[in-house]
């Protein structure tokens, strides 16, 4: 009988710590996946912001791939601090306090040139704190 309860919470534990992994449907998971702490210290230091992006649509995955030559044309943004995720798939950059979030979000829109994608803006993190987009 012993054997038996042992083996069930054994079952038990693993379903349940198997059903709490990862799956990238939530916000937390696109910002964990592309969250590096050293960009974010440095840019809590200079005051600057750094967007959360989710990519959404057919192609996200290989849009995420494409990030490191759209980061190039968007204004504002350090393109060197680009960190991406093809699973799930979003990205984070270092912006400009001065730019607006919004702003930077359509360029990487623009600068893809894909609208099969669709990219939100699913956190901002300033100063240390992480705030939810209007």
């Amino acid at each position: 009988m012993k054997n038996l309860l042992l083996r069930l919470s054994t079952a038990t534990a693993l379903i349940a710590s198997a059903s709490a992994l990862a799956c990238g449907a939530c916000v937390e998971d696109k910002v964990a996946a592309t969250y590096d702490h050293a960009v974010i210290s440095q840019a809590n230091a200079r005051h600057q912001q750094v967007l959360f992006v989710a990519l959404d649509g057919p192609n996200a995955e290989r849009a995420a791939r494409r990030m490191t030559a759209a980061a190039a044309k968007v204004r504002g943004v350090e393109a060197k601090t680009l960190r991406t995720s093809a699973a799930p798939a979003a990205f984070s950059i270092v912006v400009a306090r001065s730019e607006s979030p919004e702003r930077a979000v359509a360029g990487f829109r623009d600068a893809l040139r894909d609208p099969a994608v669709q990219l939100t803006l699913v956190r901002v993190m300033r100063d240390g704190m992480l705030i939810e987009p209007k």
